[in-house]
């Protein structure tokens, strides 16, 4: 099966999380973002795609990326601008201890409902850890998209507002049938569902949210002790570190 295809057959199925490998060495993702579902993929997913999608004309946003890393140190902004046509400076930590894992290109597109391509372009995700918490930031160039409604802003920093959400995501196996009582939960907001985990479990997303220099950024955590505060102060930092 060819990528297109692959693309498209994940396009077939409806509010779902898919993961699949077009090869041992590839993770393609998509998310149909007309689904509330969508939001609430993986860490991948949910900080990479939904946060810049509230466009009406966008219906997805697909995306392949190795699933070995491209950088195993920090790239310059000469490299970035190489390698990804945009320069930032990534942070080989943040002053709270989270220091920089790894990155990946991934090779991104949006499209409309009927499935025609609006955008094509390329982002960066970067990972960082600090004992067993990790985060990931994500950046993007993509033109079409403006920051998600979901998104509160709660700061401003430099310019930019900064935006906050956060909610509980359910992840259930791609069969799962859901309960009455899931309904009820999903219906009052309690969980988001997503699908295609191994098993049945819960996670607390954070994500943050803001754009600087013409680019799209997100931060996520996901079930660590960071609070929405020092997530905020990550961001600043993150901002600070462009000038």
């Amino acid at each position: 099966m060819t990528n297109k295809d692959l693309f498209q057959e994940i396009g077939n199925i409806d509010e779902k999380f898919i993961l699949e490998a077009g090869g041992p060495a590839k993770k393609i993702r998509r998310i149909r973002l007309s689904k509330i579902a969508a939001l609430a993929a993986a860490v991948v997913l949910i900080c990479g795609f939904s946060v810049w999608a509230a466009s009406s004309i966008i219906a997805s946003r697909s995306g392949q990326s190795s699933s070995i890393p491209d950088y195993f140190s920090p790239p310059s902004a000469q490299t970035l601008q190489k390698d990804l046509g945009f320069s930032a400076n990534i942070l080989a930590a943040f002053q709270n201890g989270f220091q920089f894992q790894s990155g990946n290109i991934s090779e991104d597109e949006s499209a409309d409902a009927n499935g025609n391509v609006l955008e094509q372009y390329k982002s960066l995700g970067c990972w960082y850890k600090r004992g067993k918490d990790s985060i990931s930031i994500y950046i993007d160039g993509a033109a079409i998209g403006e920051s998600n409604s979901l998104s509160e802003t709660v700061a401003q920093h430099r310019g930019s507002n900064i935006g906050y959400y956060a909610y509980v995501n359910k992840m259930v196996p791609g069969d799962y049938k859901k309960t009455k009582q899931d309904k009820l939960d999903e219906a009052a907001g309690k969980y988001v569902f997503s699908y295609g985990s191994n098993k049945i479990e819960t996670v607390q997303v954070q994500i943050v949210t803001w754009s600087y220099g013409g680019l799209n950024y997100s931060l996520c955590a996901m079930d660590t002790e960071l609070s929405a505060e020092e997530l905020v102060e990550m961001a600043k930092e993150f901002i600070d570190g462009q000038e």
